[in-house]
């Protein structure tokens, strides 16, 4: 089960995808107010979840 954070996350990556926007991290720090290390372990976490678990995978 992904936290709030991480359903917020990505949800961001999935519209910026779906709208042809390129993702930074540095966009990434300023829209949701986490760090980068943060963000990126995040990253990470949701490409190894299935998408039909809600992860990125």
């Amino acid at each position: 089960m992904l936290s709030d954070f991480e359903r917020k996350l990505r949800r961001i990556i999935l519209n910026d995808q779906n709208f042809g926007r390129t993702i930074n991290l540095n966009d990434l720090e300023q829209r949701t107010g986490h760090d980068r290390q943060e963000i990126e372990q995040i990253i990470k976490k949701l490409k190894q979840v299935p998408t039909r678990e809600g992860g990125l995978g």
